[in-house]
């Protein structure tokens, strides 16, 4: 790595904490800046800047490697289908199988359990 890319990640590292020390204080970014003697802009413009360098870092290790996710990063997981979509009700009546899901049509269902009903 070059001296250029060291002290760019040294000045993003710093802002990224400046402005998570913000966002956990609870300080409005106008009394923050005033604190720290910086404008808004320049707040905004470094918050900009870390954000793009973390965008970055994620699409460079999901294109290396699936599954990495870069320092400070939540992986979350896949949704997970509804217990209700996977189960299925199974019927055995005397080498008769029905399998009854969510999505099986209740008239159908209807008209198969009076006909169950009358053998």
């Amino acid at each position: 790595m070059d001296a250029q890319k060291i002290v760019t990640q040294f000045r993003l590292s710093g802002w990224g904490e400046a402005v998570k020390k913000r966002i956990a204080s609870g300080q409005t970014v106008s009394a923050f800046c005033e604190g720290k003697g910086i404008s808004k802009a320049t707040y905004y413009y470094r918050q900009k800047k870390v954000r793009e360098a973390a965008c970055t870092e994620l699409l460079e290790k999901q294109s290396c490697k699936a599954g990495l996710v870069p320092n400070g990063w939540t992986q979350l997981e896949e949704p997970k289908l509804a217990a209700a979509a996977e189960s299925a009700l199974t019927i055995d009546i005397s080498g008769c199988h029905i399998k009854v899901t969510a999505s099986t049509d209740s008239e159908l269902l209807a008209k198969v359990c009076r006909i169950l009903r009358s053998l």
